[in-house]
């Protein structure tokens, strides 16, 4: 007897319709007001990588997918930006499947919706940096070494291995979570370390050597000393408040959003009491948020400081399904409140994150800030520029983003204020005047009017020290003409006295 095709459609709907939904909200947000926001300093690096991918001692994969992707899609805040978001929403889709096949389907249901809804994962899936790339690659090695264990035929190795240098090659971070990995190997799992095994890790780190001098390039200018501060203890729990709700929290959401976390991780504790596969796989998710985090931040603070969220996003794949599997856990009531709390906060970060809210503290945001609105500063510097004008600059935010969106391609008009040509230790910022000020560039200078850029990382509407340290000496040894503000950027133009 035929099945009628309203109950066939009505059991799709069921099986398939709340995770649709889930991968259609996922995409829809990467979309929304992808190429909105003009290029930050990172990204105009990343289009210099797409020109020349193989000659740079960053992870080379990703600026090779770019080098391609251009030729085909050409360069914009939209094309150059599209790999990210398509990586991050596979990564949604490959979440549900691994959560699904560790615990059940819905467990891979929320933490799919927990990556879907992150604003920490909407910010990478819509900036053109191999952030996105790495997380696939490291949710796809660890999805293959969960089923090679399992099922240790010789493909799912292949494709571990595959999936591992893929990793390797798009992101370093992705070093600790291979370590994180081969330690749950010999740690939990001396049943399934075969000489299979031994020989898939030993490729991997033989594969990866074929770069290992870009690499050491990396390394050891990192190691003379990089802007990066060492972490503290409580970079810790950011790390994690930024894995739920990025950047784009408040004191109150961040709050709210660890007691849930705690609460889930308790629940979850108590789901695997007697259940020895939930166990297992509850460890190996453990394993591989925890470790690998400590990891970088025990080796921040023990040699030079590598500890960078927007990197450890590798890991935060795990800490979405432990905290899904205590959500799943909690009594009917419980669940229903955590769900509707979980959204809530969510609904509100993600506003702030498109309304471009940041949360102040720059510990909670190292490294990245709100992108700023460069072409109407630049269309406005040079409809109103000069032939005997010279532009200086007070912080290297909006430098390289100026001149890829300047139409004057020579640099000789460009100057720079920058303390760091000064001091020879600027890996260690000295701020005495003397090491900040480069007064002998200005004196030295022949211009009618100088127009002076200035920036802060963080939206906060004041200048950083150094910027406020410039315009102070600027305004006692020349004359302010005016003043504009552009939503975080200050241009400032002066003529002599």
């Amino acid at each position: 007897m035929a099945i009628p095709r309203k109950l066939i459609f009505n059991n799709i709907q069921i099986k398939y319709g709340p995770i649709s939904g889930v991968f259609l909200i996922a995409f829809a947000l990467r979309l929304f007001r992808l190429g909105y926001h003009d290029f930050w300093y990172d990204e105009i690096g990343s289009v210099g990588y797409a020109l020349c991918p193989w000659n740079h001692w960053n992870a080379p994969l990703y600026g090779i997918v770019l080098h391609f992707w251009v030729k085909i899609f050409g360069v914009s805040e939209f094309s150059l930006r599209m790999p990210s978001l398509i990586f991050s929403f596979l990564s949604v889709v490959l979440i549900f499947f691994f959560g699904k096949e560790l615990f059940n389907k819905k467990t891979g249901l929320i933490a799919a919706s927990l990556m879907a809804l992150s604003p920490f994962h909407l910010w990478y899936a819509q900036e053109a940096r191999d952030y996105s790339m790495l997380l696939f690659f490291g949710l796809l090695s660890s999805c293959f070494l969960f089923k090679a264990l399992k099922n240790p035929d010789g493909k799912n190795w292949i494709f571990f291995l595959l999936a591992s240098l893929a990793g390797l090659y798009a992101n370093y971070f992705f070093i600790f979570l291979f370590i994180a990995q081969g330690r749950y190997v010999g740690m939990f799992k001396k049943a399934a370390f075969s000489l299979k095994t031994v020989i898939c890790f030993l490729l991997v780190i033989l594969w990866f050597t074929l770069y290992l001098p870009r690499f050491l390039e990396k390394f050891y200018f990192v190691w003379a000393g990089f802007w990066l501060p060492k972490p503290e203890w409580k970079s810790l729990l950011i790390t994690f408040e930024n894995f739920l709700l990025g950047y784009s929290g408040t004191p109150l959401l961040y709050f709210v959003m660890n007691v849930l976390a705690v609460a889930s991780f308790m629940c979850g504790l108590i789901a695997i009491r007697g259940n020895k596969e939930f166990k297992n796989n509850f460890v190996f998710c453990c394993g591989l948020t925890f470790i690998p985090v400590m990891l970088a931040f025990v080796f921040s603070r023990t040699f030079f400081s590598v500890y960078l969220d927007r990197g450890l996003i590798v890991f935060s794949p795990y800490f979405y399904l432990i905290v899904s599997l205590g959500v799943v856990s909690a009594k009917r009531a419980a669940r229903i409140s955590l769900l509707c709390i979980l959204g809530l906060l969510f609904i509100i970060a993600d506003y702030r994150y498109f309304t471009d809210r940041m949360y102040e503290p720059l510990i909670h945001h190292i490294g990245t800030y709100i992108k700023k609105p460069i072409r109407p500063l630049v269309r406005f510097i040079e409809d109103n520029l000069k032939p005997n004008d010279t532009l200086a600059f007070t912080h290297p935010a909006p430098l390289n983003e100026y001149g890829f969106y300047s139409r004057i391609k020579s640099k000789s008009i460009y100057q720079f204020f920058d303390p760091q040509f000064l001091d020879s230790r600027w890996q260690r910022p000295v701020w005495e005047d003397k090491y900040r000020l480069p007064f002998y560039k200005i004196n030295g200078l022949e211009f009618e009017r100088l127009w002076v850029v200035s920036s802060n990382w963080a939206k906060n509407g004041t200048l950083d020290e150094h910027s406020q340290s410039v315009k102070n000496w600027l305004e006692e040894n020349f004359k302010r003409e005016f003043e504009k503000e552009f939503n975080g950027v200050w241009v400032f133009r002066y003529v002599k006295n």
